[in-house]
C-alpha cells in the first residue's frame, strides 16, 4: 500500500460550517456532539488518515493535513503561508452565507486555486445545507465553477454520503498529481 500525504485547505465565509465538517471528516467528534464551534482564529490543522483508497489500480493510504482556515478577512495576511504547497482546496459555504458566497468563493478560488496553479479537480465546493435542502441550486456560482465539483452537505442526515464524496475528492487529487 502506497502512503501519500496531502495538504488540503478548507476555507469559505465565516460561519459556513468549516470546523464542523473538518471535525466530522477527521472523526474528531460525532455529529450529535457538535455544538456551535467558536470562530477559528487564523487556522487550525487537523490530521487524520484515509485508508484503502483505490487510485489507478493501487491501494493508497493517505495522511490528510486539513487546514481549517478562518473565513475572517482580518487573517488575509496569512494567506500566502496557507497557500504554500497546498494540493487541494475545499471551499465551504452555507445557507447562512449564500448571499455573499458567490463573490467570496470566486475571490478564494482565484487566490487559492488559480494562482496556486491547481486544477479544477483539486477543488470542491461543499454547500452546508439545512435539513430541508439537499442541492446546490441556490448558490448561483459563476462559470468559473463549471468544472468544479459542487456537493450538498448535511452532517445530520448525509454524513456517510459526505465521507464517500470526500474520499472521491481525495482520489481525484491523487490522480491529478
Amino acid at each position: 500500500m502506497q502512503l501519500d500525504k496531502l495538504k488540503i485547505l478548507m476555507i469559505g465565509p465565516s460561519e459556513s460550517g468549516k470546523t464542523s465538517i473538518a471535525n466530522f471528516l477527521s472523526e474528531s467528534i460525532n455529529v450529535e456532539e457538535a455544538n456551535n464551534p467558536r470562530p477559528t482564529q487564523g487556522v487550525r490543522i487537523v490530521e487524520f488518515v484515509l485508508s484503502h483508497l483505490n487510485v489507478n489500480e493501487k491501494q493508497h493510504k493517505v495522511d490528510i493535513e486539513m487546514w481549517d482556515c478562518s473565513g475572517d478577512h482580518k487573517f488575509e495576511s496569512c494567506w500566502p503561508a496557507l497557500r504554500l504547497r497546498v494540493q487541494g482546496v475545499i471551499l465551504v459555504c452555507s445557507s447562512n452565507t449564500v448571499n455573499v458566497a458567490a463573490r467570496e468563493l470566486e475571490l478564494l478560488y482565484n487566490y487559492f486555486v488559480s494562482q496556486a496553479k491547481l486544477s479544477a479537480k483539486q477543488c470542491v465546493v461543499f454547500y452546508n445545507c439545512p435539513d430541508d435542502q439537499e442541492d446546490t441550486d441556490s448558490l448561483n456560482l459563476s462559470s468559473t465553477f463549471s468544472k468544479v465539483s459542487q456537493v450538498a452537505v448535511n452532517l445530520k442526515t448525509g454524513g456517510n454520503r459526505l465521507k464517500i464524496d470526500f474520499s472521491n475528492y481525495i482520489t481525484s487529487i491523487l490522480q491529478t498529481l
